[in-house]
């Protein structure tokens, strides 16, 4: 008899009877169906193991769906897509084959695609009605009274929430979904740009359920995303819409294939509405996603998409879909190129060349349009749709950010001064130092102000000892400190608080802080787990939760996390990036939030933080103009230039010297938070005025694009030099404009400011720039540089004890200041300053060796100048006549140190012969093509685009004329690269050979098939086949396998499709050198060539 106290063990009712593999993945549904209920229950405040009870939503109907004929619709759906498709394309090509159409301008002629590739502007068939519409309202308004005639689009449009939603849309949203189909019943791809915290995800998942369960039109949607937003898109799903089926795909590659088995497979008939992956899953997997046919392709935070050459937008671009549509709450973070890979991406015919998008907003060239930024909204407007918490009644409490100044502790003082100090010699110099130095330097002074303790040997130990020193040391701590007691002293507020910050190791001090304070605390940062991230959530979301502070790293902590039980949000520290600070922001203020929140930023007073600080809201409004306003921002806001690194290192360097360490105290907080919002109203305005200042004057209104600054250093007028300002009556092209300053010289360089109405000149030799200044039709002024010390001697001396001298730091030594009598009697000789030796790089082409002996020539005749002058002579009386005799001897030694005529005409015209103006890397891209063999040596046009848009044709071919004429006597190795040279296009001449001999073979015969034979063993129909496939795919040799193996009558050759394509290539090679033996005999040869090894070929 079994005993009955002990424990019955349950068997698995799947275990004989369900496939192994089935059972894994029943597993793995298993636990994720586990996972999401336990986060449920834990974001509710609910019991997991308690019964389940079924929740009744009122309004809520479920929904029925017919799929016999939602596969027929789909079908008819597909077929009227691709119709539409080939017009749209017809259209399109008609339009540019059009004399009259071509010859407007760029915009115009986009504008009027745009138009028609839409439907706004009706297609006649002819194209002849090509003039750009004067505004977009007309045609705006007559698209809305179609669509109200039209018995079509009223079944896409929503007057209240559809029954099967479960929820709520808003009013705002109601007409965001109707956006999206109205999009879906034109065909046109669209971007979804609200603002972040709208419900983009909710109006996207409206939309797709109305097109199933409203229009009988089913997927396969697909959804993809970042992972960190991957869980939200799932949860949503099923909040909103459960009936719905969805799949969220992302596992380990072990078991990958087996998921792509088991869900995504069969491709014509998925079982899934929506599969939710990352842009990861679908490179990895890429071939099994383009095997299906999506009806809605969704882009989620498309940040990888905004370069339109990384493998996400390829890949993405390549999928079968009909429709596409992109989410984003920062359609624009850099750059102007960005937006145009989103529309490329949408609309790939109708936007291709991103050139004329530069061409529009090209300030340098002098051609942007006063116009061009209300036109791009032409453009943008049937397309996208975006709208700001401002514009919309969402119901969501104000936000109100206080900028909090802080000051520095007494050993944050001394560390910011120390990291000056120690790079002095490289902060003082008129360049600044290099641009990598520069940014290690902001680095550590980021680090040093936000604590001390981010330093190496910044915390006293080991042992290291968690106290008061760690907040008392960061004058941030002591503020953060006092702010978190007094949130937490209100129990009745019921506060929770989100800490943002870009450094992980600040978030280790803060961690280490609220373990010393007793606060209770969840961090998510980069190697956050997603069951972590979600688990997290869920738990500080949760009624009555116990965690009071939300640790998280600005990036990683950016997306996808709903953290709306929060109601103060703290920026420990600024990002470069404003949308990255917005985004923290918006993880509290959002939809479901029902008090205001508070954002409180942590700016160090008079330090590089306030820099950061104010450009990132320069370009966060410039932002907000692209988008809102139709303006576009410079190139020169995008990226941090060396020049405005330096400009912050050096901002408040002085201030922190001179400054003395205080205690921050209760009163002060209160009045820092007082004056907070103020101060923050302010800075908003003030860059406000800025930028509407200089956008009326294409100028970027930020110090780094002054004039004066725009070229390294600071400018100002001063003594003759050859760098000469000029101030322009009328805008001028830069090109243009060099080619005046050329009349009067060589021009190493023309600046044009962006405002077009100055300009800086820099002349090869002064006395160009004395002649320009004089005859130039402009008013001009010399200008020289100014510069200014970041470190101080005074600095340096307090703070080490030392100075700089020679090459490093030395103690000072106190010196005896005294003068012998023998020295103050005997007069010595002033030193002598030779002229340094002249570098010549080899890529430049100077004949080295003669200008070198010409320089030596004039070292010497200055050393024997210098010898006569200083020669010992008796004292003598001085008289009128001696010191005239005096002065023509002098005037005689200066002619004799001069070079003789003849020699200084040489040296002038061995400097003319040099191309000075050449860089190592415009050499190397010239030799890199003429060793390509893909290119003639006399193709300048070819050569030149390889090395860039520095150098013309013309310029090419004077470098590659003079490369082969002097270049044996100035380039090191060029015997080895001029070999490299003929070996490529002996090479590439061989290729041709045997391609003109194959073409010979081909079209020789009336009929190839039968007529064509070999001279080779084995000659079979085979042969014929593979070569006739070659001569059609124009002898691409790494095709024809594949082309060959593709054919009708070899699909189901078993022979023929076990060859691997080394086989193929290798009996093409043998055809080909019968081939060419053929014909070399015929055409005079001797037939003795052989075929190229495998080695040799390659």
């Amino acid at each position: 008899m079994p005993d009955s106290s002990l424990p019955r063990i349950r068997q698995r009712q799947d275990l004989l009877t369900v496939p192994d593999f089935e059972r894994a993945m029943n597993d793995i549904a298993a636990v994720d169906l586990y996972e999401q209920t336990l986060l449920e229950c834990v974001r509710a405040g609910t019991d997991p193991n308690a019964k389940t009870v079924v929740v009744t939503y009122e309004g809520y109907v479920e929904p029925t769906f017919d799929a016999e004929r939602g596969r027929e619709l789909a079908e008819e759906h597909a077929k009227a897509t691709a119709a539409i498709h080939r017009q749209r394309e017809e259209i399109i090509r008609v339009l540019r084959s059009s004399p009259k159409h071509m010859a407007l301008s760029d915009f115009d002629r986009l504008l009027v695609e745009t138009e028609y590739y839409t439907g706004l502007r009706e297609w006649d068939g002819t194209g002849e009605d090509v003039a750009p519409s004067q505004g977009t309202g007309r045609l705006t308004r007559q698209h809305k009274e179609d669509n109200e005639n039209s018995m079509d689009c009223e079944t896409l449009r929503l007057t209240e929430t559809p029954s099967f939603i479960k929820g709520k849309l808003r009013p705002y949203q109601v007409e965001g979904v109707n956006w999206l189909l109205d999009l879906f019943s034109r065909n046109i791809n669209g971007i979804l740009a609200d603002e972040m915290g709208l419900g983009k995800t909710f109006q996207t998942i409206a939309t797709i359920a109305y097109l199933k369960f409203g229009m009988g039109i089913p997927g396969p949607h697909l959804v993809v995303c970042p992972k960190s937003v991957m869980g939200n898109w799932f949860r949503e799903f099923r909040q909103w819409c459960p009936a719905l089926s969805v799949y969220k795909f992302h596992a380990a590659s072990d078991i990958r294939k087996a998921l792509v088995k088991s869900h995504l497979q069969p491709p014509d008939h998925l079982k899934y509405d929506v599969v939710v992956t990352t842009f990861e899953m679908v490179l990895d997997e890429f071939s099994a996603f383009q095997k299906i046919r999506w009806q809605y392709l969704i882009v989620d935070e498309a940040h990888k998409l905004k370069n339109d050459q990384s493998r996400a937008h390829m890949a993405l671009d390549s999928l079968h879909t009909s429709h596409r549509i992109i989410i984003t709450g920062t359609p624009l973070q850099n750059n102007l190129k960005e937006l145009w890979a989103l529309l490329h991406f949408l609309a790939p015919k109708l936007f291709k060349d991103s050139s004329v998008f530069d061409a529009w907003f090209d300030t340098n060239a002098g051609q942007q349009d006063d116009n061009a930024m209300e036109n791009l909204h032409k453009i943008l407007s049937p397309m996208m749709l975006r709208r700001l918490k401002a514009d919309v009644n969402t119901g969501i409490p104000p936000k109100k950010e206080i900028y909090v100044s802080c000051k520095l502790s007494k050993k944050q003082r001394e560390w910011y001064l120390h990291v000056l100090t120690n790079d002095a010699e490289a902060l003082n110099k008129a360049s600044g130092g290099s641009i990598t130095s520069l940014s290690n330097v902001l680095m550590q002074l980021r680090k040093v102000i936000n604590h001390p303790y981010l330093m190496k040997g910044g915390e006293e130990g080991p042992p290291f000892i968690t106290d008061e020193k760690l907040i008392k040391t960061s004058g941030k701590m002591v503020i953060l400190d006092k702010l978190l007691h007094r949130l937490r002293a209100d129990k009745e507020g019921q506060h929770k608080v989100l800490i943002f910050s870009q450094f992980t190791t600040m978030l280790d001090i803060i961690e280490d802080y609220c373990n010393f304070r007793g606060i209770k605390y969840c961090r998510i940062d980069g190697n956050t787990s997603g069951y972590q991230r979600d688990s997290q959530m869920a738990a500080f979301n949760a009624p009555n939760s116990e965690y009071f502070v939300f640790l998280l790293s600005t990036r990683a902590g950016g997306l996808g996390i709903n953290l709306q039980a929060a109601n103060h949000v703290i920026l420990y520290d600024s990002d470069w990036n404003p949308q990255m600070d917005l985004q923290a922001q918006d993880r509290a203020h959002r939809i479901g939030q029902k008090r205001s929140v508070r954002v409180y930023r942590f700016v160090t007073d008079q330090t590089v933080e306030e820099r950061i600080y104010r450009r990132a809201l320069k370009k966060l409004y410039l932002d907000a103009v692209v988008v809102q306003q139709g303006r576009i921002q410079s190139k020169a806001t995008n990226q941090v230039s060396k020049e405005e690194m330096l400009s912050m290192i050096k901002f408040g360097a002085e201030e922190i010297f001179k400054s003395r360490h205080e205690d921050i105290t209760e009163a002060d907080i209160d009045q820092l938070l007082d004056a907070g919002e103020a101060k923050s109203s302010m800075l908003t305005d003030e860059t406000k005025k800025q930028i509407q200042a200089s956008l009326a004057s294409f100028e970027l209104g930020a110090e780094e694009a002054n004039l004066y600054d725009f070229e390294g250093v600071s400018f100002r007028d001063g003594e003759k030099t050859r760098t000469l300002h000029l101030r322009l009556k009328e805008s001028i092209s830069q090109e243009d404009l060099k080619k005046e300053c050329e009349k009067y010289g060589d021009v190493v360089k023309v600046a044009l400011h962006p405002n077009l109405k100055e300009a800086l000149v820099y002349y090869r030799s002064l006395g160009s720039a004395i002649e320009a200044q004089s005859k130039l039709p402009f008013e001009s002024v010399f200008a020289s540089k100014d510069t200014t010390a970041v470190v101080t001697g005074e600095m340096i001396t307090e703070l080490i004890g030392e100075q700089k001298l020679g090459r490093g730091h030395r103690v000072r030594e106190e010196r005896q200041m005294y003068i012998p009598p023998e020295v103050r009697t005997e007069s010595r000789q002033p030193a002598m300053r030779l002229p340094a030796a002249p570098r010549f790089p080899s890529y430049q082409l100077f004949n080295a060796k003669r200008l070198t002996e010409l320089h030596n020539l004039e070292v010497a005749l200055k050393i024997e100048k210098w010898k006569k002058k200083n020669a010992k002579k008796p004292a003598k009386e001085s008289t009128i006549e001696a010191d005239e005799k005096e002065e023509d001897e002098e005037s005689e030694d200066e002619a004799e140190a001069e070079l003789p005529p003849v020699e200084k005409a040489e040296r002038e015209r061995l400097l003319q012969e040099g191309f000075a103006n050449w860089t190592s890397a415009e050499y190397r891209a010239v030799i890199a093509a003429l060793c390509s063999g893909t290119v003639d040596l006399d193709d300048y046009t070819t050569i030149a685009a390889a090395v860039g848009p520095t150098k013309t044709p013309q310029e090419v071919k004077e470098y590659i004329l003079a490369f082969f004429e002097r270049g044996e006597q100035s380039v090191k190795g060029y015997a080895r690269i001029e070999a490299r040279i003929k070996k490529a296009r002996d090479k590439r001449q061989e290729k041709e050979n045997l391609i003109r001999a194959a073409r010979w073979k081909v079209e020789s015969c009336d009929t190839p098939e039968t007529q064509m034979t070999f001279r080779t063993k084995g000659v079979t129909s085979l042969d014929k086949k593979l070569f006739l496939t070659a001569y059609r795919s124009n002898f691409d040799n790494e095709n024809v396998a594949s082309l060959f193996q593709t054919l009708p009558e070899n699909k189901f050759d078993v022979w023929c499709q076990s060859r691997y394509e080394s086989y193929f290539e290798r009996r093409l090679r043998v055809l080909l050198f019968s081939v060419k033996r053929e014909w070399e005999l015929v055409n005079g040869g001797d037939g003795n060539t052989r075929p190229l090894t495998r080695k040799r070929m390659e």
